[in-house]
């Protein structure tokens, strides 16, 4: 039975679909002061200011904080969760299975012996412990299944690396030793990346130096299926094609390939300190005026000004300037979670309009 159970929750791991766990944007935590309620999109107050702390709505329901502790509202303002829980996590879909003596055979077995059920996770102590609540404040039985792995992610990277030996390929003349090889697409040739007096270059299976044995580093890109190479040669850095033609030259600090949630490719540049991006068409996407750029996770960029204050660049289009101490994105990409100069938390949509007073 014992074996049965844990079949039975692993196809239910792997089986079954993902629910969205975006935000819910039509109430926006807006706040006033050093109290927390909530608005609208246009910024009108649909509940009013009165907690030190309040998070987005998921699924319906929303953590707020008194004090130490949290509990949850529903999106009427009403408190249906006790105020009780050190820590207060999103409420999610999960599966359950209907009864522990359940013997699942086939797929429409599975489907009819679990159900979906609407659960978060809170701990009661201090130290965190967490639990699972239902949506009474009820502590389940055990937290039910979730899927993370079957959620799409272009950004999630790959876990397999394979690895070629070169060791049965002789030192020669033309090169010491070889690190790495590729292809281009729609090409017959092969080209190696290696290492001759301590400098990299490439070459082809002709044996045509195409990318000369002067740089310290040579590390292929793999972009849409398009081979890039960064080249670093005396703390500088560029971009070349993989046929060795230039792209960019290696006369800037620093080049990060970026691959944006948008599914588009960006580089990072930084020359003469200061930071820009550009598009794989070598576009302008944000001008170089900028100390430092760096990619959120979520999508978009974070900009650092002169002052070491804080601005960001979504991804449709839209900059803000750099005023805050901190910026965050928010899941759904369309707000940031700042931090004023003052130490005080806000939310800031792509429009740049401000869901706090102070």
């Amino acid at each position: 039975m014992k074996n049965t159970a844990i079949l039975i929750l692993l196809i239910m791991f792997f089986s079954t679909p993902v629910f969205a766990q975006d935000a819910d944007m039509s109430l926006i935590p807006y706040r006033q002061g050093e109290l927390w309620g909530y608005a609208n999109s246009d910024k009108r107050i649909v509940i009013a200011p009165a907690y030190d702390e309040a998070n987005f709505f998921y699924e319906g329901y929303a953590s707020v904080k008194k004090g130490t502790k949290f509990g949850y509202i529903n999106k009427a303002g009403k408190l249906v969760i006790p105020i009780k829980f050190y820590v207060a996590k999103p409420f999610r879909f999960g599966y359950v299975d209907k009864g522990d003596n359940a013997k699942i055979v086939t797929a429409d077995d599975l489907e009819e012996n679990q159900k979906v059920v609407l659960f978060a996770g809170a701990s009661l102590r201090a130290d965190g412990y967490e639990i699972c609540i239902n949506t009474k404040g009820q502590t389940m039985p055990k937290c039910p299944a979730i899927n993370e792995n079957s959620a799409p992610d272009i950004n999630r990277p790959s876990t397999t690396t394979i690895k070629t030996s070169y060791s049965t390929i002789k030192k020669s003349d033309l090169f010491d030793k070889i690190v790495d090889d590729y292809k281009m697409p729609g090409g017959e040739d092969n080209y190696y990346i290696a290492v001759r007096n301590n400098n990299q270059g490439v070459f082809n299976n002709k044996f045509d130096v195409i990318v000369p044995f002067e740089y310290d580093s040579v590390k292929k890109i793999n972009i849409g299926g398009m081979i890039y190479l960064l080249v670093a040669k005396n703390g500088m850095q560029g971009i070349k094609f993989g046929n060795g033609s230039p792209y960019i030259a290696a006369d800037n600090n620093k080049v990060l390939y970026v691959k944006g949630n948008n599914a588009k490719d960006y580089f990072i540049i930084t020359k003469d300190g200061k930071a820009g991006v550009k598009d794989l068409q070598y576009r302008d996407i944000i001008n170089p005026e900028y100390p430092e750029i760096t990619y959120d996770a979520g999508g978009g960029f974070i900009l650092t000004g002169t002052d070491n204050k804080k601005g960001f660049f979504f991804l449709s289009g839209i900059k803000l300037e750099p005023k805050y101490a901190d910026v965050k994105l928010v899941k759904g990409g369309k707000y940031v979670l700042i931090t004023t100069m003052t130490g005080k938390k806000g939310y800031v949509n792509e429009s740049g309009h401000e869901f706090f007073e102070e």
